[in-house]
């Protein structure tokens, strides 16, 4: 009895620190989820302005070769008018002027030469001034195109930098996303170091009251829980992402017609638990490269669009009917929250933000509130 007492003590003793370590570490786990959210955000926040900057610096590639096609026929203008003068002015002094002219210089009276005169040099001033309207334009446009190469260049310079300022953020969250995967190893161990020291306590406990009854109960060796796989299934394979098909078609009469948001293996199977344990799945998971773009399923109105803990960056689209579809663990968000969307159109780029061990998108369907199985609504090529 006595020995059992002071093992039930010394269990005490461990328990409360064990739960103490695991206090201290969930906080630090907070602190880093936290700091893993911002960077998401933040990278998501760059990678849709470096988006921006790509359809800028396009536009002003367009611009810029408008502007140089404008100069170029406004060149081929003046060249044309310069010969034209040139001609003009080598007639006049072989001839005395273009068809016509030398009958009327003929004249030998004096008055009659004057008013011919006069004549032939309004023509001149008229040509002249065709030749400096031309120059002008000209020299508008060229001013336009340094604008435009101006402007061009700008772009590029501020798309270097907002990829570089991304380049250092992607390293960053990455270094975070191990802070938080260590510490979630951690917290555990640490739990489960926690919940074997509660059981001994409880089994002391029970030891002291038997003892106690003067009565001895062996007790059964505990059961033996066999381990779950690590790794989900492969239900199937999306080789084609969702296009503009079901455009302006309600979505309660999709079932089974539906392309998946991207191209990718996909894995887990509704209903059934999670190989991580704690969970079964609500939806599936497309496994895809970084960066690789998700289009909306169907037409509808964004909901959502922001960070969300255990989804990293979240995308819901509602489409009526009491239909809601969600675009989980995306590097980026490229929709906001009020947007219409279109069928097809590029809402996010697919990554793994939220701690997710990879890269990939979480998708799921829901019809007031209850997830549904999407495997019955994506149509498989």
């Amino acid at each position: 009895m006595a020995s059992s007492r002071s093992d039930l003590d010394a269990v005490k003793s461990r328990l409360r620190s064990a739960q103490a370590e695991v206090a201290d570490t969930e906080s630090t786990h907070a602190e880093a989820a936290k700091a893993l959210k911002q960077a998401d955000v933040a990278v998501s926040r760059i990678l849709r302005r470096v988006r921006e900057l790509v359809r800028e610096r396009k536009n002003a590639d367009a611009a810029v070769l408008k502007v140089e096609a404008s100069l170029r026929e406004t060149e081929a203008q003046v060249n044309t008018g310069r010969e034209a003068l040139a001609n003009w002015l080598r007639r006049y002094y072989q001839y005395g002027g273009e068809p016509g002219v030398a009958y009327l210089l003929s004249a030998r009276e004096p008055n009659q030469l004057a008013r011919d005169a006069f004549y032939l040099e309004q023509i001149g001033r008229e040509k002249q001034a065709i030749i400096t309207r031309l120059r002008e334009a000209m020299a508008l446009q060229q001013k336009q195109q340094a604008e435009a190469e101006a402007r061009r260049a700008e772009v590029a310079r501020l798309e270097a930098v907002q990829r570089r300022e991304m380049a250092d953020l992607k390293k960053e969250r990455a270094r975070r996303g191990q802070i938080v995967a260590t510490l979630a190893k951690e917290l555990k161990v640490q739990k489960q170091v926690v919940a074997d020291l509660q059981r001994d306590e409880a089994r002391l406990r029970a030891l002291m009251v038997e003892l106690e009854k003067a009565r001895a109960r062996p007790r059964p060796p505990p059961p033996v829980s066999t381990p779950k796989s690590s790794s989900e299934p492969v239900v199937g394979a999306s080789r084609e992402s969702a296009d503009s098909s079901t455009r302006g078609k309600a979505f309660g009469g999709l079932r089974g017609q539906l392309k998946p948001p991207l191209r990718g293996a996909i894995i887990g199977r509704f209903g059934a638990d999670r190989a991580s344990g704690g969970t079964s799945w609500k939806g599936i998971f497309i496994r895809a490269n970084s960066g690789e773009e998700v289009h909306a399923v169907a037409d509808g109105e964004v909901v959502f669009s922001d960070w969300l803990r255990g989804f990293g960056n979240l995308i819901i689209i509602d489409h009526g009917q009491g239909y809601l579809t969600v675009y989980g663990n995306n590097d980026a968000l490229f929709k906001s929250n009020g947007e219409r969307v279109s069928a097809g159109e590029v809402l996010a780029a697919a990554g793994d933000s939220g701690g997710n061990p990879e890269p990939g998108l979480y998708f799921e369907i829901r019809h007031q509130g209850r997830p549904v199985d999407p495997m019955d609504w994506i149509r498989l090529n």
